[in-house]
């Protein structure tokens, strides 16, 4: 496979041990807070400093016995984290350009048609409800077309009927690019209407589909 995620952390009190290899598909993780979701995602993308080794689209991004780590800004990562982070001083529109190196106003237009932020583009972020701005946040991650979306829970400030749009924008938009996403979600729907694979974190563990349905039925038996 294209993709291979075998790293350890030593971060604050929390362990976090992860091994895995997986195909272009969208796989959601789910977990109790505090588990090490979000750390790995931020490990990732390269924000956290782990050991091991990294490998997405047949690039190596970590490779700790070789002393090697490709930068954050090199990785073309596309990222949404729970506080959209949007800039202030600029507009909608120029929020989900930054850091492009051209404009592509078909794909601008799409996308923004697509999440539902087409009438907001001139807006400013105080401007936007929370909702408003977690879709922008998600159009600026997919704007540039990265090799990895790493999505942390990008559709839990949306009312339910808007959610359920995105789920059907996200996972075409992954199937279009071809690319995987990671995405943490306590919303068990997620997982069953987008998640080729579902895996669990466990005080820092990452576990596999296989170690999250035999969790999954011992819950509900």
């Amino acid at each position: 496979m294209k993709n291979r995620i075998q790293i350890k952390a030593l971060i604050g009190a929390l362990d976090l041990q992860a091994e895995v290899s997986f195909s272009n598909e969208i796989i959601v993780i789910s977990g109790e807070n505090g588990a090490g979701k979000t750390t790995l995602l931020r490990a990732l993308a390269g924000l956290e400093v782990a050991q091991g080794q990294l490998m997405f689209d047949g690039q190596v991004w970590l490779d700790s016995s070789a002393d090697f780590i490709l930068p954050t800004q090199m990785r073309h990562v596309g990222c949404v984290w729970p506080d959209a982070a949007l800039l202030p001083w600029s507009t909608v529109e120029k929020n989900i350009l930054l850091g492009a190196d051209q404009v592509d106003d078909n794909w601008l237009g799409l996308l923004a048609e697509r999440l539902e932020v087409t009438a907001l583009m001139q807006r400013k972020p105080h401007m936007l409800s929370t909702g408003e701005a977690q879709r922008v946040a998600l159009a600026r991650a997919i704007y540039r077309k990265p090799s990895v979306l790493l999505l942390d829970e990008p559709f839990s400030a949306q009312a339910p009927a808007i959610r359920q749009r995105l789920r059907t924008v996200l996972k075409a938009i992954q199937a279009e690019l071809e690319i995987p996403v990671i995405m943490v979600s306590h919303d068990r729907e997620d997982a069953e209407m987008l998640a080729a694979q579902h895996w669990r974190m466990r005080e820092g563990r990452l576990l596999t589909q296989a170690v999250e349905i035999s969790v999954d039925r011992k819950l509900q038996a």
